[in-house]
């Protein structure tokens, strides 16, 4: 999340919305705990979420976050960098078409209703 942060302020981003399936996280962040945190990134996301921009945080739930679950267990002891990805994986590319046709039909479904 840190480094992600990072990116997008040296990108001039203004909105950032940040989501994660890390409950513990997104409640400190939101609860102000985070600036007492005796773990260090914890303390600089939380400076860089006030740094002239606005930040959102939501959670999410696993399920929910099926591509970057699947990224994250495809690079698991291999990365310590931020990997910025133009085109998806083909590994996950039918997870996020699962997405479009779930996000399509819910829609559809809540139109009709």
């Amino acid at each position: 999340m840190l480094e992600g942060l990072k990116l997008v302020w040296s990108w001039s981003f203004q909105k950032v919305e940040i989501k994660s399936d890390n409950a513990l996280l997104i409640d400190t962040l939101r609860n102000g705990l985070a600036a007492v945190n005796n773990i260090v990134e914890v303390r600089m996301i939380h400076e860089w979420f006030y740094k002239g921009w606005e930040v959102k945080c939501r959670l999410i739930l696993r399920d929910s976050n099926k591509v970057a679950d699947c990224l994250d267990n495809e690079a698991r002891g291999r990365m310590n960098q931020l990997v910025v990805l133009n085109d998806p994986p083909q590994n996950v590319r039918h997870i996020l078409e699962e997405d479009i046709q779930y996000a399509l039909h819910s829609k559809a479904a809540y139109v009709e209703a």
